[in-house]
């Protein structure tokens, strides 16, 4: 097993909800009682990054200077044999942790598993809130923010996997329909599995496996009833035991690097609500951490058997044939990209 590193990361000033901030001392005390070996690399602070202001990007000058903290001790960290969590706080700060993971691995490739696109531009947004935004910005640099132009770093769209999502706003929906962005929605999930769908999926982002992955996981990618701990509850969400596969899985692949942890908020729940909350979310996490295997074990399997790269052919027909854009024709079994 990977040598694990757990960062907090209270970054709350990407929506408007208290609470946020206080999910990694919860999250850390949970993994403690666990058999795991982890190091643990303190909390982010975030009191000199700027004051909480409203704008066309609410908190703006906050969301820029603190992604660049976060992004510059994760580009710092000796990363070496080891997998990193990044317990959060908002979905805005993976703006921070995906792009201080780009300075280790240049082809890093990017699950987002989320009920949301998180995908708007400060103009497309209706709301403002800048954890509807980080994709945006990996993916279109600055986008003439002041408080942004140390990005350096991108994430090309042909490395960025959706999982989960089911609530999108127009605007999101062109964005990821022109990128060609590998979309898979919660009925997706629930019709074909996870299993299937992520070996599609990683067939289509790197057919020789030789990129790392990072997992960004939301916890509203449950179903609204499964998890009411959390700020942007969605119903008709994937079954949750497809959701926990998907955890193992990824963990199982022997590439999977790192992983965001966000949206737990527990002061908006009642107290059972907010145990139920964290225990999903936990069992979540442990299901990827306890699959954790090297890429020398994942590379001793045979490429006909390797867990998530199987022949076209082993495909169900229906899923083959589910091509929704003409540009990833290309793709024998199209991309499921379907909006």
């Amino acid at each position: 097993m990977k040598h694990i590193k757990f960062l907090g990361i209270p970054f709350s000033a990407g929506q408007p909800l208290c609470g946020v901030e206080h999910a990694p001392d919860i999250l850390r005390n949970e993994l403690r009682n666990d058999e795991l070996e982890i190091d643990d690399l303190g909390d982010l602070d975030f009191s000199l990054c700027g004051e909480h202001t409203s704008g066309i990007i609410k908190n703006e000058k906050l969301c820029g200077l603190g992604n660049a903290l976060i992004s510059e001790v994760i580009a710092g960290e000796n990363l070496k044999d080891s997998f990193l969590l990044n317990v959060g706080g908002d979905h805005g700060l993976a703006l921070g942790t995906i792009h201080g993971l780009l300075h280790h691995y240049p082809d890093l490739i990017v699950v987002w598993v989320d009920a949301h696109g998180d995908i708007n531009t400060p103009l497309s947004s209706s709301s403002g809130n800048f954890h509807g935004m980080p994709l945006s910005f990996l993916m279109n640099g600055c986008q003439g923010r002041e408080d942004f132009q140390w990005l350096r770093k991108r994430l090309p769209a042909n490395r960025l996997i959706y999982m989960g999502p089911r609530d999108l706003d127009s605007e999101e929906k062109a964005i990821i329909e022109d990128a060609g962005i590998q979309y898979y929605s919660s009925d997706d999930i629930n019709e074909f599995g996870s299993e299937l769908l992520l070996q599609h999926a990683l067939r289509i982002a790197d057919p020789e496996r030789k990129c790392r992955i990072h997992l960004s996981f939301d916890v509203d990618v449950f179903d609204g009833n499964d998890v009411e701990a959390t700020g942007t509850r969605v119903m008709n969400g994937p079954r949750r035991n497809e959701i926990l596969k998907l955890g193992s899985l990824l963990g199982q692949t022997g590439r999977l690097v790192s992983m965001d942890l966000v949206e737990i908020n527990p002061d908006i729940a009642q107290v059972d609500k907010v145990s139920e909350t964290i225990q999903l979310s936990l069992q979540f996490t442990l299901g990827v951490l306890n699959n954790l295997v090297s890429e020398k074990s994942e590379e001793k399997k045979s490429r006909d058997n390797a867990l998530l790269f199987h022949r076209t052919t082993d495909v169900p027909y229906p899923v083959r044939m589910r091509n929704y854009q003409s540009h990833c024709f290309s793709e024998p079994y199209g991309h499921l990209c379907h909006l």
